[in-house]
């Protein structure tokens, strides 16, 4: 077999295969004798009809068989010898094989970019200080305290309603009693199906009355009242008060099972704040690193890749929405702007990711069992699994590679960032984020 292989781009290559005509004939013999051994031919025993007769009936698919297996067996065997790393369907022209002549074909393809990075050290590079403030603290406490929220009936008649209490109107309107409603709760100085009627219910108490006038936006929800307005009277009928749990000791141990007091709470939510801003540091610094990559390293990747790649994230995606009662469709309107958006993403994620894997050779970087293992650990204790069980499923899954890759993507930027001038800062300023690659893959 005889191939030459020539370069149509920096990522695509034209193949000629030129068959010898021995080779054709014995796949043609091969061919024969199986067909001949399949089929029943009037006049002659099962496999006893002669070639001549065969080709007779079965002309087409025998030349059409004989085709397909020359240009699959010698277009793999031709990309495995000369170390190709193909990424995209073969083009395959090619005139019908004959017996004793030579058989040709030519194939054009894809190749996976072969890169020589040119910089990815020596970077100014900024990361945001890790500080947890009062503020955050506080803030996770009430969030656990709406977690343990008690609604209570109020029935004193001297209690007037604060922000966050439900309470409970009958509303009529005379011009307009469409507008009618019985027992409509409103949440004071949060929500109302009747704009105006939420704040308007502060400091009322059981059984008080008001008088005011509704204006609805031209968005509401009801149609028929799109920028009209409306006089209405309203009645309080009950009130329910959100009573918050008291800050305490005992409330630390209903929030987390591992603590007996306040501080000990506090501490875990510092802990928690904590690895959760270095997260967040660490991914808006390689989101830096990911730029300066692209911007010093230029080079082309096969459109073939960028829509396998993109054709990924919209499957990973799809799948997340749909886990959560979404439909892609519903979320992204308009498909020509998300396919291009999500085009955008996989060309970066698609650079960056050959980059980093030659970063990696270039430095000998490499992942080991004990980096899988421990990584393996971390996933199973996050998840309070069994280590056994969370291995079995990657394997099945067929995630350990992926596992591996974001192993070896940790190490390189860790090697960028040792090699790099890194300013800690305060506030990171905002960057234009165009083609932000979506890994497909963050925790929430």
């Amino acid at each position: 077999m005889k191939v030459e292989i020539t370069d149509v781009s920096s990522t695509r290559k034209e193949m000629k295969v030129v068959v010898p005509k021995e080779e054709v004939n014995a796949v043609t013999s091969e061919i024969y004798k199986d067909v001949s051994g399949k089929v029943v031919i009037k006049g002659f025993r099962k496999g006893k009809a002669p070639k001549n007769v065969v080709k007779m009936y079965y002309a087409d698919y025998i030349e059409g068989e004989l085709s397909k297996k020359l240009v699959n067996d010698k277009f793999e065997q031709a990309v495995r010898e000369n170390e190709l790393f193909v990424v995209s369907m073969p083009d395959i022209k090619n005139d019908p094989p004959k017996e004793n002549e030579d058989f040709v074909f030519t194939a054009q393809f894809d190749v996976k970019p072969e890169i020589a990075p040119e910089k990815y050290t020596g970077f100014e590079l900024k990361k945001q200080k890790v500080k947890v403030e009062e503020e955050n603290i506080n803030d996770v406490l009430k969030r656990l305290q709406e977690t343990y929220v008690t609604m209570n009936e109020i029935e004193d008649p001297e209690y007037k309603v604060v922000k966050g209490d439900y309470v409970i109107v009958n509303v009529t309107c005379e011009d307009n009693p469409d507008l009618n409603r019985e027992k409509m709760t409103v949440e004071a100085g949060g929500r109302s199906g009747f704009p105006g009627v939420e704040e308007a219910v502060i400091d009322m108490s059981l059984g008080g009355e008001k008088e005011l006038d509704i204006e609805f936006p031209e968005d509401h929800f009801m149609q028929d009242m799109r920028g009209k307005s409306a006089h209405v009277k309203i009645v309080v009928s009950s009130i329910k008060h959100r009573e918050l749990p008291e800050l305490d000791d005992e409330f630390a141990k209903k929030a987390r099972q591992d603590v007996e007091t306040m501080d000990e709470l506090k501490k875990v939510i510092i802990d928690d704040l904590t690895e959760r801003l270095e997260a967040d540091s660490r991914m808006a610094l390689e989101k830096q690193i990911q730029d300066r990559l692209l911007e010093a390293n230029s080079f082309d990747v096969p459109e073939s890749m960028v829509r396998l790649q993109a054709g990924m994230m919209i499957q990973g995606m799809s799948q997340r929405l749909s886990a959560q009662g979404i439909r892609l469709e519903d979320l992204y309107p308009d498909p020509q702007a998300f396919q291009d958006e999500t085009l955008a993403s996989a060309q970066t994620l698609t650079k960056t990711s050959l980059l980093v894997e030659a970063i990696a050779k270039e430095q000998g970087i490499e992942t080991t069992d004990q980096d899988v293992d421990d990584e393996i650990e971390k996933l199973a204790a996050r998840y309070n699994m069994e280590v056994d069980v969370v291995k079995k499923g990657l394997e099945e899954r067929g995630s350990i590679d992926e596992m591996k890759f974001g192993i070896i993507e940790k190490k390189v930027y860790d090697y960028i960032i040792e090699n790099s001038e890194v300013e800690e800062v305060d506030q990171l300023e905002e960057e234009s984020d165009d083609t932000s690659a979506d890994s497909g893959g963050a925790d929430e």
